[in-house]
């Protein structure tokens, strides 16, 4: 499984969970927000699976076209999928059929699976290492994992995954609608894709921005290379920006993500260059970046934020 994994499930075993404001674990008919005449968005409760959320913790966003529904991260469930796939029956006749993945991580794709269910012809694009990764130990590993978290009520039974890949530059024609693809190399993970609706001035980020709660940084990430993503999309100046976790918003949600990430590495950098360990920098690090400390998940994963921009900027030393 390797180190990074370890940690990783080490800090669901610890982390208690976290909720938007004004939602509740048990609320599953999660309300349908709208961005534009043909963006929604189902917001996710911060959090990670458990038996309540049945795995829902993420944005699922869904786009009108001519040729039907098109959704970005249809959940971390199979649960989450055929949930979005009923209360979308309940307002249009339109199928889904298509889905774009944002990332490898279980929260974001696990969804397929329901939506596939229902609609079994829905077409699913994800960035080349994100498809590789999914159908092969990655996959496996969220699908058990949610499931045991859930005690069984994520609904999963398979791995579901990406159908076909897209890079960065590409537009995929859905109907009457366009979809433009960024990826800029390792950010969140090394797989992310933001997808633009084109026309709309929208733009989902998936994990490449988070608003309210901070996630989880692998051994795949880069603080440097997800400042980088960020800096692009805040030039193409759009007027809704939508992150994989927390409430969408105009382009002072990337400006603020960035500041966080942006601060917290050169803060490091600074007290590396002291010869301070990783343990060591977190009460000035604290400091540097207290003005996120009500976001969801700071006490838990700024330490592993910290040893990760330390190790990244260890590296960039050889």
């Amino acid at each position: 499984m390797g180190m990074a994994w370890l940690r990783f499930f080490t800090s669901i075993l610890v982390f208690s969970a976290l909720w938007h404001p004004g939602v509740k674990a048990s609320d599953f008919d999660y309300p349908l927000a709208r961005i534009t005449d043909k963006i929604q968005v189902i917001y996710g409760p911060f959090g990670l699976p458990d038996k309540r959320n049945h795995g829902f913790a993420n944005n699922i966003v869904i786009v009108s076209t001519s040729k039907g529904l098109v959704i970005f991260d249809p959940g971390g469930s199979a649960y989450a999928g055929e949930m979005t796939a009923r209360k979308m029956k309940t307002v249009t006749q339109a199928p889904i059929v298509a889905m774009f993945n944002s990332h490898v991580h279980g929260d974001h794709w696990l969804g397929n699976e329901g939506i596939k269910k229902i609609y079994p012809d829905a077409v699913i694009y994800a960035h080349p290492t994100a498809k590789a990764r999914i159908e092969g130990v990655d996959g496996e590993f969220w699908l058990e994992m949610t499931n045991r978290l859930t005690e069984g009520t994520a609904g999963g039974k398979r791995v579901v995954g990406p159908d076909k890949t897209v890079e960065h530059g590409d537009v995929v024609e859905i109907g009457d609608t366009s979809f433009r693809i960024y990826h800029t190399g390792p950010a969140h993970t090394d797989n992310d894709i933001m997808i633009e609706v084109v026309g709309e001035s929208a733009l989902f980020m998936g994990d490449v921005v988070r608003n309210g709660a901070l996630g989880v940084m692998e051994e795949d990430a880069s603080f440097k290379g997800n400042v980088v993503a960020i800096d692009l999309i805040l030039e193409k100046q759009f007027k809704y920006y939508i992150p994989g976790h927390g409430r969408a918003g105009g382009i002072e949600v990337p400006e603020k993500y960035r500041v966080y990430l942006d601060t917290l590495r050169n803060m490091v950098k600074q007290l590396y260059a002291q010869e301070l360990a990783d343990f060591e920098m977190k009460p000035k690090v604290i400091n540097a970046v207290r003005a996120y400390e009500k976001w969801a998940g700071f006490e838990t994963r700024l330490g592993p934020h910290i040893s990760r921009a330390y190790l990244e900027i260890e590296a960039e030393e050889f």
